[in-house]
């Protein structure tokens, strides 16, 4: 068996979404990774090895058998026929060295390789910096640079492919700039958003009852004990692993990187968000289509969730600006639950100090929800046995998640 392999260590040039775009041309890739990558197996990186130097991990014992290793600046026409022995290219700019684009391995080759690298990473990494003998490369070369070679089936963009693909080209090799998204050519895939896990309606009271907190930027040394935690832009993840995190943005301002990336090196919660990189996509919220603060938005997502109270940790308002206590104002017109402020601050204007003691009694969902979900709610129900002071036959109309339990039980049904 052969396992098409890719790696991708965070903090460079690739992304996730580069790997879903690889994925989409290979059948069967496994990513080697320390961020999760939605949509494609991935197996945890062992290591901290930077750069193009966690590709050794690939001939560890995290993958079994035979691979087909590939950068993820590779464009997949077709798949390759599967050698029968390691097999690797060799360098179209300086041919008497091997190119590590694309490396068929198999398992007896990638024992001797991991061997002899997990030995000594250190000196190995240090000894091979410098041109032509660079990088990991440079030292697979030391093992497996004598193996077989791939044919014109694997060509090189810059050397091959500038002005259009040569016959039988199966796999185009970029082996660095240009990368391939930033080509004009219709022969080469573009990234794609990966596709939403679903709709922010889904979420609609599935934390019905539950303490739920929302964090926001400013640094805090601890969280108030909840059931569910929403962080805001990644805020709070060294204090706690949440359960969603909210972005309005597309880009993070202070870090000026694309949002999805940056949340996604952070955390693996699933995030809420209008934009493509969501996995439960935000299409309707309160002033939409303005961008309201997210901790703001994401308060209101909290009651929609089904919140009994919301707890707002980490929110100084923007050290008291009166803009968002205006906010905080319009918010709450939307939010049909009780709303506290962990450790006190400028918000406590609008809403109480949270006591970790208050009671806030049972919970009931607001009957709201259903006018932000698209629909009435209202449904006539005909008792089958006496209830809510119906006699068995009477009916009446009331909102479904009133009677959601006796239509479970069988007291009422549908009419």
């Amino acid at each position: 068996m052969v396992t098409p392999v890719c790696v991708l260590r965070s903090g460079g040039d690739f992304t996730a979404e580069h790997v879903q775009l690889l994925a989409s041309q290979v059948p069967g890739l496994v990513c080697l990774s320390d961020v999760p990558v939605p949509g494609v197996p991935t197996v945890a990186l062992q290591t901290d090895w930077p750069g193009w130097w966690s590709k050794m991990e690939a001939f560890g014992p995290s993958i079994e058998g035979d691979i087909l290793l590939m950068d993820l600046d590779t464009v997949v026409l077709s798949m390759p026929d599967i050698p029968t022995e390691t097999t690797v290219l060799q360098d179209w700019i300086e041919p008497s060295i091997m190119n590590s684009s694309l490396v068929f391995c198999t398992a007896e080759d990638r024992a001797r390789i991991w061997e002899a690298f997990n030995a000594e990473p250190a000196a190995i990494m240090a000894r091979y910096t410098r041109w032509p003998t660079l990088g990991d490369q440079a030292f697979l070369q030391t093992i497996i640079g004598g193996a077989a070679k791939w044919g014109p089936e694997a060509r090189s963009y810059k050397v091959h492919c500038q002005h259009g693909v040569p016959e039988g080209t199966k796999v185009v090799c970029f082996h660095g700039r240009p990368r391939p998204w930033s080509v004009k050519a219709s022969w080469i895939p573009k990234p794609n958003a990966p596709a939403p896990r679903g709709h922010f309606a889904e979420l609609a009271l599935k934390h019905k009852g539950k303490r739920i907190c929302v964090i926001g930027g400013k640094p805090v040394d601890s969280l108030p004990e909840a059931d569910i935690y929403i962080s805001t832009n990644a805020h709070g993840v060294h204090l706690v692993q949440p359960d969603y995190v909210l972005a309005m943005d597309e880009r993070n301002s202070r870090e000026n990187c694309p949002m999805g990336p940056y949340l996604r090196e952070r955390t693996a919660a699933p995030i809420i968000s209008p934009h493509a990189y969501a996995d439960y996509r935000l299409t309707n919220w309160p002033q939409n289509p303005r961008f309201v603060l997210s901790g703001m938005i994401a308060a209101w997502m909290a009651w929609f969730m089904g919140a009994k109270v919301v707890i707002l940790a980490g929110m100084d308002g923007y050290s008291g600006q009166d803009g968002y206590r205006d906010e905080a104002m319009k918010i709450d017109r939307d939010i049909h639950c009780p709303v506290r402020v962990y450790q006190g601050g400028p918000l406590t204007k609008q809403w109480p100090e949270y006591d970790a003691d208050e009671k806030f009694g049972k919970y009931k969902a607001s009957t709201a929800i259903d006018a932000w979900l698209g629909n009435d709610g209202i449904i006539t129900v005909r008792a089958r046995k006496p209830c809510m002071g119906l006699e068995i036959g009477q009916t009446m109309k009331t909102m479904r998640h009133e009677v959601a339990r006796l239509l479970k039980h069988r007291m009422v049904e549908e009419v």
